[in-house]
């Protein structure tokens, strides 16, 4: 008789833990969800672009960028650095709009996304020396790598872009709605991982690739101990402001190891951070290892 009664409930009905089962997955992200974040990014950036080129905004020919003339090659690297900013700035509008609607669609909720929890001065600083850290001992694969950051143009925009644009994008993009996703679904290790990997990519230039990749799993592990947005935008905008003063500083291209001469004093500094590095990213791992799949529809 009970084999029936549980014959019925099966054939006849869903079981009440079934039921919580199923109402648990509406709107649980998947790899799929990080995949058309990432879609939407891209377009975003296209339309932006396509539409700023319609209003008249031009990047500067080669005659400009080529000239022997200081001003002309100046006014070049404003007008290079405002058509970028301007599309940046448009292409955050449509991402944001778009995600919205998405997040709607899928159910998701992100109250308290953007917090300042965890950003103290300590924190800020022990971050931004590890990203020099990281810096320091990529810097002979970096200048092994063909790269040119000249593209990115220079002054009032070039700052607003990197300083202000980028961090808030880039930081809300990769390690908000990404690693959101991705440790809702798949746990910390591939919410660590990947979104790292993936900002790396992105950056295109084959002389940042590594550093931005290590960069984006220090930032990523902070945003995942803290669930903080406030602390990795900050901490990347205090990166992103060093390298916009030694550009404008015409320092753009100084190394740590030409300006220590590659002596021995440069090769201990460079012990001292690769040592600093292995501890960090082990210690890293293992806290991250801990971190399971949570079956919720928040993202934060």
């Amino acid at each position: 008789m009970s084999e029936n009664i549980n014959n019925d409930n099966i054939v006849g009905g869903t079981p009440q833990s079934v039921k919580k089962q199923k109402k648990s997955m509406v709107g649980q992200p998947f790899w799929v969800d990080a995949m058309v974040v990432v879609l939407l990014f891209v377009i975003a950036q296209a339309v932006a672009t396509v539409a700023c080129m319609a209003m008249g905004l031009r990047m500067p020919g080669v005659a400009m960028t080529t000239s022997f003339d200081a001003e002309v090659l100046e006014n070049a690297d404003s007008m290079q650095a405002r058509f970028i900013a301007i599309t940046y700035l448009v292409s955050m509008v449509i991402f944001y709009i778009s995600m919205f609607i998405y997040q709607r669609m899928r159910g998701w909720s992100s109250k308290g996304w953007f917090n300042m929890r965890g950003c103290t001065p300590v924190r800020l600083l022990a971050g931004y020396l590890l990203i020099w850290c990281i810096s320091i001992v990529v810097e002979p694969l970096s200048e092994a790598l063909p790269g040119d950051q000249d593209m990115l143009g220079n002054g009032g925009w070039l700052l607003f872009s990197s300083v202000l644009l980028a961090p808030i994008f880039e930081e809300s993009l990769f390690r908000g709605y990404m690693t959101g996703i991705l440790r809702k679904a798949y746990g910390g290790m591939t919410a660590w991982i990947v979104p790292a990997v993936t900002f790396g990519v992105i950056h295109a230039i084959p002389s940042v690739v590594v550093s931005a990749i290590l960069m984006g799993l220090v930032l990523g592990y902070l945003y995942l101990r803290y669930r903080s947005l406030g602390l990795v935008v900050m901490l990347h905008a205090m990166n992103n402001l060093t390298a916009c003063f030694l550009r404008m500083m015409d320092m753009g291209d100084m190394t740590v190891s030409g300006l220590l001469s590659e002596g021995p004093w440069y090769w201990v500094l460079y012990a001292v951070c690769a040592v600093v590095l292995g501890v960090t990213f082990v210690k890293m791992y293992r806290n991250i290892s801990g971190i399971k799949v949570e079956n919720n529809t928040s993202i934060e």
